[in-house]
């Protein structure tokens, strides 16, 4: 690539303001190109911090860009992304891609349509360590797996002014790490059964395609600090993969998603976590979320 990928970014609030713009902002494969969003406040305080402009529309960003970065709520990212795709625009998505698996499979249409590039935020499967233990799963036959996520995050008002959270819960916001995680690890989900209680404790177990079973356990809900563990069990033995043991990666982890979306853009090749990806692991949100809400 001889300059730099031009880069739209849609939404001004904490994580638009904490991960996305930082990072494609830093290049050198990405340049911001501006910033978008509703609020036009917010979208002239954001851009006043990098130089650049707020849009005074979507199609005005849409224009002075080649691939969208979504920071907003997922219901509203699916028609917005839809329309970007429509443009002839790549699109970075934020986990989940929809709040609902009709509005992703409707934005899983309109990409393929347009023939878009596509990529999907699920930050762990960029952070180098998380790629090297799926590396070393290679030839390591695993029949079972468990995992833990447990967090405060819905206890200490980390989510006040999210109303989406809020409504989705851990399920939505913690639970697509975990499943795809174990997705990428084990392979293929193709059920997923659970329980749950009024406190969001979640309790999920898996089907692969290859005939591994996997349980998960969510809650957002678990003083005081962020918790997550998984075991990997097979023939040969246990692998772990104990997040408080991982070094901190978050300059690399930056790195690889900003490097890969660019490429994506540039070739018009979709990222192996695509849009399809996302909408996989939305139906998989769905059908736990059928099973835990009914309790």
């Amino acid at each position: 690539m001889t300059a730099p990928v031009r880069i739209g970014l849609v939404g001004a609030g904490p994580w638009a303001r904490s991960f996305h713009a930082p990072t494609f902002a830093a290049g050198p494969e990405t340049a911001l190109a501006g910033v978008w969003t509703r609020s036009r406040p917010a979208a002239e305080a954001l851009a006043a911090e990098y130089g650049v402009p707020a849009f005074r529309s979507y199609e005005e960003l849409l224009s002075r860009c080649e691939g969208v970065v979504f920071a907003v709520p997922p219901d509203v990212q699916a028609e917005l992304a839809a329309r970007a795709a429509g443009a002839g625009r790549a699109l970075l998505l934020e986990k989940p891609i929809a709040l609902s698996v009709p509005g992703a499979e409707a934005l899983a249409a309109a990409v393929a349509a347009a023939g878009v590039a596509t990529q999907v935020v699920l930050t762990h499967r960029y952070r180098p360590a998380i790629r090297d233990f799926l590396e070393r799963l290679r030839g390591f036959p695993v029949f079972g797996a468990r995992g833990c996520q447990l967090t405060g995050e819905f206890l200490d008002g980390t989510y006040a002014g999210s109303p989406w959270r809020a409504t989705g819960g851990v399920l939505y916001n913690t639970g697509p790490h975990g499943i795809d995680l174990l997705d990428a690890a084990l392979g293929r989900i193709e059920r997923i059964t659970g329980t749950g209680n009024e406190d969001g404790f979640l309790a999920l177990t898996c089907r692969h395609a290859g005939g591994a079973v996997s349980q998960l356990t969510i809650c957002g809900r678990v003083p005081p600090r962020r918790r997550t563990h998984y075991e990997l069990y097979g023939p040969r033995g246990t692998l772990v993969l104990d997040f408080d043991r991982l070094p901190e990666d978050s300059g690399p982890t930056r790195a690889n998603l900003r490097a890969e979306f660019a490429r994506a853009v540039r070739t018009g090749v979709p990222h192996p976590i695509d849009v399809r990806h996302g909408l996989h692991l939305q139906r998989l949100l769905a059908q736990a979320e059928a099973q835990t809400r009914a309790l």
